[in-house]
């Protein structure tokens, strides 16, 4: 048995954690995070000399090495520590697990938890005290209340904050400009506060946006992905970029690293892009919409967001290219889709997200009250249609158009946008959406291997982890077990329940029913490949 098995340190000792958490908080905000990581060292070294001399060692490299920062002095987020500093200094220094435990903890110590969640101890759990002067905009009763009234895409019109599938959404106006044919919040819609105009009805300022945010009782910090306007408008507008600007900065000088998404057919002057880089913390990727689609169907001028994803794809920001949405019939022969991959093969795409449209009976008559011709398919409402014809056109193209590039050069190429977000980052963390339980429907495109690596290492969530997020959802007596790659919930639960265990735990969530359907066709596989 070696020294770094058999020696100790105070760090271990929860009741120790306790007083250097209490302690820190007196000396909040942290302006500098080495102050936090030294001071967890110091406390170490008081355990004596049978104290792990390799632990002392992990402790000393993150700060002289400045591990919490990126080369560009970007934080390297929360959900990143993991793979990019614990992983290697284990490897390194040769830590027993209770060491690395120790070192995860003092990192955690370095990051700032604004609201009603999260500690050194516990980042997924209500706190028992909140930090000084800090006050709920709304009973978290009501926000919860409000939360459940959401439509079926998961907007909450009356606070604001919503938990949908790609995230969290945080909205300040409710209407766009951009007049594209298929958006479904689209002049006419009268839902809740949404008053049926395409100009953006300016509900609330970005200060306020962010505090409403950070009394939700599902946002985490660090951990939960954040959408601004994620389905109400666009970002980037005139009329929205000062308070999508402001709360960014607000949320940096938090000292946040959650992943933030702004989806966009609009474009940025290289000064935006400027303050966009300048973040230091938050976790920012743009998302720009390009599939070829015919102006009539989706106005916004095409010369100038094709000259924003050639100059942001050249900025330190993480981008994504959008290929979507793509619609059977108007955008779907061999020439869009051409168009659509040299596009991106000019711009140096290097992480592409394909998907299709949402169609319903209401945007029949949209489309119809414009003279437009109607997309071709068999359309579910709430349900993207994207047929597996045009999927294998659209990759056999792929392959033409990228035959004279290497193999390894060629961009990534995601069904979701969650597989996406993750990939453009350095697949340093599983997809936060857990797609990868269906490997056959959502793994199938060009995911890197590396990402393929992280999936499947996904870390299973400890029973403590989720009950704190069962009694942020006011469930704390609900029904679960963690087995076969899931955590199963055996009572009632809604999708959005589910979507924020999923994204707090990194790890698949199924009702009973789905998991019923992955063992049957587990079975199924397994009987035809006899």
């Amino acid at each position: 048995m070696t020294s770094s098995t058999t020696a100790g340190s105070p760090l271990t000792d929860p009741a120790v954690r306790a007083r250097l958490c209490d302690r820190l908080m007196d000396l909040r905000p942290l302006t500098d995070p080495y102050l936090a990581v030294e001071v967890a060292r110091l406390a170490h070294q008081g355990g004596g000399p049978t104290v792990s001399s390799h632990l002392d060692s992990a402790f000393a490299a993150v700060i002289h090495d400045r591990m919490l920062h990126e080369p560009t002095e970007r934080r390297v987020p929360f959900l990143g520590t993991a793979s990019r500093i614990v992983t290697p200094l284990t490897a390194t220094h040769h830590l027993a697990p209770v060491e690395v435990d120790a070192l995860q903890f003092a990192l955690h110590l370095s990051f700032e938890y604004p609201g009603l969640v999260g500690s050194p101890m516990a980042p997924l759990a209500l706190k028992t005290d909140l930090d000084p002067g800090f006050q709920p905009v709304t009973p978290l009763r009501q926000i919860l209340e409000s939360q459940r009234a959401a439509g079926p895409d998961g907007l909450n019109t009356s606070y604001l904050v919503s938990q949908m599938k790609g995230g969290m959404s945080v909205d300040m106006g409710i209407g766009c400009p951009l007049m594209c044919a298929y958006c479904y919040r689209r002049e006419g819609d009268t839902v809740n506060g949404y008053l049926g105009t395409w100009k953006p009805i300016e509900f609330i300022g970005a200060d306020e946006a962010v505090d409403r945010l950070l009394a939700h009782p599902w946002f985490t910090p660090h951990v939960t992905p954040v959408g601004l306007h994620m389905s109400t408008s666009e970002a980037f507008i005139p009329q929205l970029w000062p308070r999508t600007l402001h709360a960014l900065q607000r949320m940096d000088a938090l000292g946040l690293t959650n992943r933030v998404s702004c989806i966009t057919k609009y474009g940025l002057t290289d000064q935006q892009i400027a303050e966009l880089e300048a973040l230091r913390n938050v976790d920012l990727d743009i998302n720009i919409c390009y599939a070829a689609m015919p102006e009539s169907v989706e106005p916004p001028n095409r010369a100038k967001r094709l000259d924003f994803l050639h100059r942001a794809l050249q900025s330190r920001l993480n981008v994504l290219a959008y290929y979507r949405p793509i619609a059977e019939g108007l955008n779907t022969t061999d020439t869009h889709i051409r168009s659509v991959w040299h596009t991106f093969k000019d711009a140096g795409a290097r992480v592409v997200v394909l998907g299709g449209l949402k169609f319903s009976d209401d945007h029949v008559n949209s489309f119809m009250s414009y003279g437009l011709p109607l997309p071709v398919g068999s359309f579910t409402p709430g349900k993207k249609l994207l047929t597996p014809d045009t999927e294998r056109r659209i990759m056999t193209i792929f392959d033409e158009v990228y035959r004279d590039v290497p193999e390894a050069d060629r961009p990534a190429v995601l069904k979701r946008s969650s597989c996406g977000r993750v990939v453009v980052r350095g697949s340093y963390l599983p997809d936060y959406n857990a797609h990868h339980d269906q490997p056959q429907t959502n793994c199938r495109l060009r995911c890197p291997l590396t990402q393929h690596a992280v999936c499947a290492s996904a870390v299973t969530p400890t029973s403590e982890q989720v009950r704190h997020l069962l009694a942020r959802m006011q469930r704390p007596h609900t029904r679960f077990t963690t087995a076969g790659g899931a955590v199963t919930i055996h009572d009632d639960i809604n999708p959005f329940e589910r979507t924020f265990l999923r994204q707090n735990l990194l790890y698949p969530v199924d009702t009973e029913h789905q998991a019923a359907t992955k063992i049957s066709h587990t079975l199924t596989l397994a009987e035809i490949a006899r």
